[in-house]
């Protein structure tokens, strides 16, 4: 499933259905706060338990409609579900991360443009999102609705691509740093011995920290 959708945002926000005013400016802010997410977390969230790999084809048929089909089957088997993210891993033109509509046996149905191309090798892995996250991005898209287009610089660091703001926005695209701060349970930090990896488990609030030397 994505990160956050429409409809979580305003039920969090508690934003009727029926105001749709900022609908569209959402909608779009939302992919790119899932982005900011992953890099700024270094974390893909993947869940290798979940995984398919053989000979995919990804195919573009009259709508357009993408899919990409695995001819040999076995694709329910691997435990994916109808409105899953997914990454695929291995194709020519169409890695990346990618949204299941339909799952079937030999197609995964996808509502992402792909581009054809002939079968090949290829691995196509679960993403799953701690609930938790929901939150932090909830207030990302928030802060990008107040202030997206505020100017002002204070000051700003060009090698680490970090600026800060008049209205108290830092780090990464002027979030706040308290914002980014609640990201760092899911951070995985790189060292220069190796990572750190700081990983939520989302039970009730708890989190471990794991130190990969």
């Amino acid at each position: 499933m994505a990160l956050l959708t429409l409809s979580e945002y305003k039920t969090i926000y508690g934003i009727d259905d029926v105001d749709a005013t900022r609908d569209a400016q959402i909608t779009a802010y939302l992919p790119m706060i899932e982005a900011d997410i992953v890099m700024y977390c270094n974390n893909e969230f993947i869940n290798s338990d979940i995984i398919f790999s053989g000979s995919i084809s990804p195919t573009v048929s009259a709508g357009p409609v993408y899919t990409l089909v695995c001819s040999s089957g076995g694709i329910s088997a691997s435990g994916f579900s109808d409105g899953d993210q997914i990454k695929l891993s291995g194709t020519t033109r169409n890695d990346g991360r990618l949204t299941a509509t339909t799952i079937a046996d030999t197609t995964i149905t996808v509502s992402d443009i792909i581009v054809a191309e002939p079968a090949i090798y290829a691995s196509i892995v679960l993403i799953q999102y701690p609930s938790g996250l929901k939150m932090y991005a909830a207030r990302m898209v928030a802060y990008q609705l107040a202030h997206g287009n505020d100017a002002g610089i204070q000051s700003e660091t060009i090698k680490s691509y970090s600026y800060s703001r008049s209205n108290g926005g830092s780090y990464d695209a002027g979030y706040p740093a308290e914002i980014l701060h609640g990201l760092d349970k899911w951070r995985n930090i790189k060292t220069g011995h190796g990572s750190k990896r700081e990983q939520f488990v989302d039970r009730r609030g708890t989190w471990v920290a794991d130190k990969l030397a």
